[in-house]
C-alpha cells in the first residue's frame, strides 16, 4: 500500500513539474511535434488550451485528422482555422513556417484570410496547395516579405502582380504548380527579377493552351525543373509556344516540354552537372520536323557535352539529333546527327524504344569514354530487336563502366544478347542488375538467370543480380 501511494505522489509531482514550466519552455517542447499533435495537447488543461497557438511553425491539412472529409468535418476545420486566424491577428508573435493544404469547399475570401494571418514580417517558408473549385485571392503583402526563403504554391491560387512590386531579397526556393499566372509570362519574369538570390525554380503546368512565351532569366539559379506535359491540344489554334532559358549558372536541369515548338538557351551553363531531358515534336507544330530537330540539337548538344549525369527520356530519343543519327545508321547514310564526345559523362539513364534503340545505344556508348553507371529503361509495349555487336568495344566498357541496370527486362532474345555482350566485354564491371518486367513468367526468369549466370565474364568482380 505504501509503495502504491509513493508511485501516486511521484506521478502527481511529475505532472505538477511539467505544469509549472514556463510557457516559453512548453512552447519549445511542442515545436518538436507535428501540428496536429500539438493541437491535441489543448485538451490537457485550461493552461494548455491555447498554448499551441504560440508556435512559429504550422502545418495544416483539412484531412490531417480525418482521411475522408465530410461536410460536418469541413465545418469543424473551417471554424478551427477561423479561430487560429483570430488568435494570430491579435498577437505579436510571428510565424516563420506556414503550410496549408485544402481539399474541401470553403469560401475563397475565408481561405484568403487564413493565409493573411500567417503573413508576418518573420515568415521564412510558405507552402500552399489549394485543391478547391474556386480560385483563392493571394494576399499581395506576401511580395514584400523580406525574410521569405521558400515559397511553394499550387493549384487554385489567384496571383495578381499588376501594379505590385516584388521584393524577395532572401528567396532561394520557388515552386509553382498549376497556377493561372502562367498565362501571363510577364508575371513569371517579374517574380524572378524580384528574387536576386533564387537558387531553385520548379514550374509544373499541364494546361498550356494559353501560354505562348515563357522566359526564365536568372543568373543566381542553380536548379531548374520545368514540366510541361502534353495533355490536350486545340488543333484548330495550337499557337506557337516558346521557351527561352537564360540561366548561365545552372547545376541541375530537369526539362519536360512537350508543348513548345521553340526552345532557346541564350547562355551555355558550363556549371551544369545533371540533366534530365524530355522534348518532342508534335504534328500540330507549325515548324517543320527537320527544323525542330536542328533547333533541339542546338539546345541538347552543349548540355550533353557538359553534364556528368544525364537522363534521356523516350520522347527525346525519338525527336532529337539522336533519332537523326539512328535514321542515318539504319539507312547506311553519312551520319547527319554526329554526336560530340561526352567527356564528363559518368552516369547515363536512357528510356529506349523502337527498332533502332541498339543503334543509338552503340553511338552514345562510343562517345562516353568515362561512363561508370549505365541504366536502360525498356518500354514493355514494344518488341525488342535482335542485338548487333558494334564494330569495336567502346572505350568505357574496357576501362570505366562499373554498374549496369536493365529495367523492364522481358527475356526477349535481343535483350538476352545485349546482356551477354555487356557481361563478356565490360572489363571492370562490378554489378549488373536485371529488373524483370511485370509480364515475366517465373519459369522464364529461372532460365534467363541460369543462362546469364553461366555466361563468361570479362570482369572477375562482376556480380549479376536479378530483381524482383
Amino acid at each position: 500500500m505504501a509503495k502504491h501511494n509513493g508511485r501516486k505522489r511521484c506521478t502527481k509531482a511529475n505532472k505538477d513539474m511539467i505544469g509549472r514550466l514556463p510557457n516559453v519552455v512548453l512552447g519549445h517542447i511542442l515545436s518538436f511535434l507535428p501540428t496536429k499533435d500539438a493541437v491535441r495537447t489543448s485538451v490537457l488543461s485550461k493552461s494548455w488550451r491555447e498554448l499551441w497557438t504560440s508556435l512559429s511553425n504550422f502545418d495544416f491539412d483539412d484531412r490531417m485528422l480525418w482521411p475522408r472529409l465530410s461536410a460536418e468535418r469541413q465545418i469543424i476545420f473551417g471554424d478551427f482555422m477561423d479561430r487560429f486566424c483570430y488568435l494570430h491577428n491579435s498577437r505579436e508573435n510571428s510565424i516563420t513556417k506556414f503550410r496549408l493544404r485544402v481539399n474541401g469547399s470553403y469560401p475563397p475570401s475565408r481561405m484568403s484570410a487564413w493565409i493573411s494571418a500567417a503573413i508576418k514580417d518573420n515568415l521564412e517558408e510558405l507552402k500552399l496547395w489549394i485543391y478547391t473549385a474556386d480560385h483563392v485571392p493571394f494576399p499581395r503583402r506576401i511580395f514584400s516579405c523580406e525574410k521569405l526563403v521558400i515559397l511553394d504554391l499550387g493549384y487554385q491560387i489567384d496571383i495578381d502582380l499588376l501594379g505590385v512590386g516584388v521584393h524577395f531579397p532572401c528567396l532561394k526556393v520557388l515552386h509553382l504548380q498549376e497556377l493561372s499566372m502562367f498565362d501571363d509570362h510577364a508575371s513569371i519574369e517579374k517574380l524572378l527579377a524580384g528574387s536576386p538570390v533564387l537558387e531553385e525554380l520548379k514550374i509544373e503546368h499541364e494546361d498550356c493552351e494559353s501560354r505562348n512565351v515563357l522566359r526564365i532569366c536568372s543568373s543566381s539559379l542553380k536548379r531548374l525543373i520545368i514540366r510541361f506535359p502534353l495533355v490536350a491540344y486545340d488543333e484548330k489554334d495550337p499557337g506557337c509556344r516558346e521557351l527561352t532559358l537564360d540561366t548561365p549558372n545552372l547545376e541541375l536541369l530537369k526539362l519536360t516540354d512537350l508543348v513548345s515548338e521553340k526552345l532557346n538557351m541564350l547562355q551555355i551553363p558550363y556549371s551544369l552537372v545533371e540533366a534530365a531531358l524530355s522534348v518532342a515534336y508534335k504534328h500540330v507544330f507549325t515548324i517543320k520536323v527537320d527544323d525542330y530537330i536542328d533547333m533541339a540539337g542546338q539546345l541538347l548538344r552543349p548540355i550533353m557535352t557538359i553534364v556528368k549525369i544525364l537522363r534521356l527520356c523516350e520522347t527525346t530519343m525519338r525527336t532529337s539529333p539522336l533519332q537523326m543519327l539512328s535514321d542515318a545508321v539504319h539507312k547506311k547514310l553519312p551520319c547527319v546527327g554526329n554526336l560530340p564526345d561526352f567527356q564528363n559523362l559518368t552516369r547515363l539513364e536512357i528510356e529506349a524504344s523502337g527498332n533502332d534503340r541498339w543503334l543509338v545505344l552503340h553511338e552514345i556508348l562510343k562517345c562516353s569514354p568515362k561512363l561508370e553507371v549505365f541504366i536502360l529503361y525498356k518500354d514493355s509495349t514494344e518488341k525488342t530487336p535482335r542485338w548487333r555487336n558494334p564494330a569495336f568495344v567502346p572505350r568505357c566498357l574496357r576501362s570505366s563502366l562499373k554498374v549496369i541496370e536493365y529495367v523492364g527486362f522481358e527475356s526477349e532474345l535481343g535483350e538476352i544478347e545485349m546482356a551477354e555482350y555487356f557481361i563478356k566485354n565490360a572489363l571492370v564491371l562490378e554489378k549488373m542488375t536485371i529488373e524483370y518486367g511485370w509480364k515475366m513468367i517465373h519459369d522464364f526468369k529461372e532460365r534467363v538467370a541460369e543462362r546469364l549466370t553461366e555466361c563468361r565474364r570479362g570482369s572477375k568482380a562482376c556480380r549479376i543480380v536479378f530483381s524482383p
